[in-house]
Parts: structure tokens; sequence; C-alpha cells
């Protein structure tokens, strides 16, 4: 199923027109850009003097590249053949842009959920960084760098990783508040 849909995308999506655009979103998930991106996240929280916050970010962001880094070496996947873009030497199983795609934007829809802005513009938020995310994991499949499998265990393993980071803080975030309610009564 992989080649047959790597096949279509060959036949019918592929152009050197939209070869150019394809390598820009894909770069919006790279190693690259997601260390600039969480240091600016953690950075914004710090300025806040929300320490916490800033340190569940950073811990969000390292857990999700460990996760993947450890499902990488555990698979060895090979990557598809006949990339579009300079051949990558790590392993293909799961992608890792996908997997870091889904943590990072859904990281910030759940941030701006968290925020005071009013819920249109949250609704907004949400569909375009989801969509986002959506268009940084098929550009791996339209570079031929990823299989479909790669990019959908990526989705998964990521928004997998997100709600349960999520859970853990805010659970721990529940169990301080009630100790410092006990503490004060």
């Amino acid at each position: 199923m992989d080649r047959e849909i790597l096949a279509f995308l060959e036949a019918n999506v592929v152009r050197k027109d939209l070869t150019g655009f394809m390598e820009s979103v894909t770069y919006f998930a790279s190693a690259t850009f997601m260390q600039i991106g969480y240091a600016i996240l953690v950075f914004i929280f710090l300025l806040q003097k929300n320490i916490r916050r800033s340190i569940e970010i950073a811990a969000i962001g390292i857990g999700g590249f460990v996760v993947n880094y450890c499902m990488k070496i555990s698979f060895k996947r090979q990557r598809p053949p006949g990339p579009l873009i300079d051949p990558l030497q790590n392993f293909s199983f799961p992608s890792g842009h996908a997997t870091s795609a889904f943590i990072f934007y859904g990281l910030l829809i759940y941030l701006f959920w968290k925020s005071r802005l009013h819920k249109t513009l949250k609704i907004i938020l949400s569909v375009i960084l989801l969509l986002f995310s959506l268009l940084i994991g098929f550009s791996r499949m339209y570079l031929r760098v990823h299989y479909p499998s790669d990019v959908f265990a990526g989705f998964l393993i990521g928004f997998s990783w997100l709600l349960l980071a999520i859970w853990v803080m805010e659970k721990i975030k529940k169990k301080a508040g009630s100790q410092q309610v006990a503490s004060t009564v």
C-alpha cells in the first residue's frame, strides 16, 4: 500500500514547481526549526515568570524527540528509494517530522485553548495548525523521504505523546493545587 500511494503521488501530484514549496513546508518540523520554536516558547513563559510551564514545554519537546529516536532505532526501517531532496541517512519509521509537527503544533493549540483568546480565534488557529501539521506529513511523502505508514505512525505517536504529557501535567498541577489547599487549612 505504501508503494502504491507513493506511485500515485509521483504520477499525479509531484511537479517541479510544487517541490520547492514542499521543501519549505517540511522545514517547519525540522530539528533546526523545532529547537528554535521550543526555545522561543520556553523563553516567552520564562519572561512571564511561568517557570513550571517552561519546564513542561521543554519536557514535552525533549520527550517527543526521545520517543521518536528510540522507535527509529528499534524498527530500523529503510527510507523509500528516489527521494526528491538530498537522501537522509537515518531511519524512516516513524516520521520524525510528522511526530514533531503533531507534538509542537498540538502543543500550540493546547496553549491557545488555555489562553484568554476569543473562542472563535482559538478555533481558527487550531484548524490552521492542525491542517499545517497534516501538510507537513504530506510533504514528507511528497518528497519521498517517508512512506505513508511512517507519516501516519508519526501522527499517532506525536498525538499520543502530547496527550500523555498534557494528562500528566494536569494531574501534577491538580495534585499540587490540592496539596496547597490542604496546607492552608
